[in-house]
Order: structure tokens, then sequence, then C-alpha cells
């Protein structure tokens, strides 16, 4: 870098001296654009000593990164909304079932729709089977009755009991 503006110092200064020394008319006039020209060539130097093939490849890593980065900053931003959305739509089907007087609780799944929104797509009720909390999961939420499971455990421990 100090040498960089060295050179443009005493580029500059070469230049002063020689438009001084230059007779006037045509010929100072050729002087002032060779040594314009020669400034110029001092102030680009840097960039002339740059490797631009591999500047280039460079750019182009870069760009693969980005897209890489990209893709993974959409892959866990996917994965969190649709932990949140499972979250929600589990603590509702929870409230509608104390609502109706049900103890339960719920597994949602999601899976991606339309343009890319994880959205329920299937649930486990841990509890007594509701025709009326089933048809609100499958209106309200969304999820259809054949995507719905119900795990009654009642019914296993009466279903053990009878067979011991």
């Amino acid at each position: 870098m100090k040498s960089w503006l060295l050179g443009i110092v005493l580029t500059s200064l070469a230049g002063g001296l020689a438009r001084q020394l230059a007779p006037q008319g045509r010929e100072q006039s050729m002087v002032r654009l060779v040594c314009g020209l020669l400034l110029a060539l001092a102030i680009l130097r840097p960039l002339g000593g740059r490797d631009w093939e591999r500047l280039d490849l460079d750019m182009a890593g870069l760009a693969v990164q980005s897209g890489e980065l990209a893709e993974t900053y959409r892959k866990n931003q996917q994965k969190s909304l649709s932990a949140i959305i499972e979250e929600k739509t589990e603590t509702y089907i929870c409230d509608k079932a104390n609502q109706l007087g049900l103890a339960c609780t719920a597994e949602v799944a999601v899976a991606v729709g339309a343009g890319g929104v994880p959205l329920p797509d299937s649930a486990v009720i841990h509890g007594p089977y509701s025709e009326a909390l089933a048809g609100i999961i499958e209106e309200e939420v969304g999820i259809p009755a054949e995507k719905q499971i119900w795990l009654e455990e009642e019914a296993w421990q009466t279903k053990k009991e009878s067979e011991s």
C-alpha cells in the first residue's frame, strides 16, 4: 500500500515537472495526455496484479455457497414453523376436548402443503373416542377422519384385564 501511494505521488510530481518543461502548444497537450495516462496506470496498478480467473472462480464458489446457505436456512425455517404448527394444533385439539369434557392428549404431524407451507396432516389422540371432537378436528383443523388415530387406553386396560 505504501509503495502504491509513493508511486502515485512520484508519478504526479514527474508529470507536473514534465508539463512545466514542455513548450507551449501542441507539445504541452501531448505531455499532459501522457502524464494523465501514466497517473491513471499508477492508480490502477494494484488491479493489474490480480489473478482474474481465480477471482472469477471464487465468485462462482461464493454463488454456490450462498445457494447452499439459503437452502439450509429455508429448511431450518420450515422445521421451526412445522414445530410451532404442531404444538399450536395439539393445544387447540386438547382445548376443544376439555370444552367437551374429555381428558386426552394429541400428537399432530404436519406435511408440506401448497406453496411450501406446513399444514396439519394427521393426529393421534390418546383418550376416549368422541364423534364431536373428531368432527371438530376434521372441520376446523382440516385433518380428515381417516387420518385421525384414536388410542383409547381404557379399552386396552379392559382387554388386558379380561385376558388375565
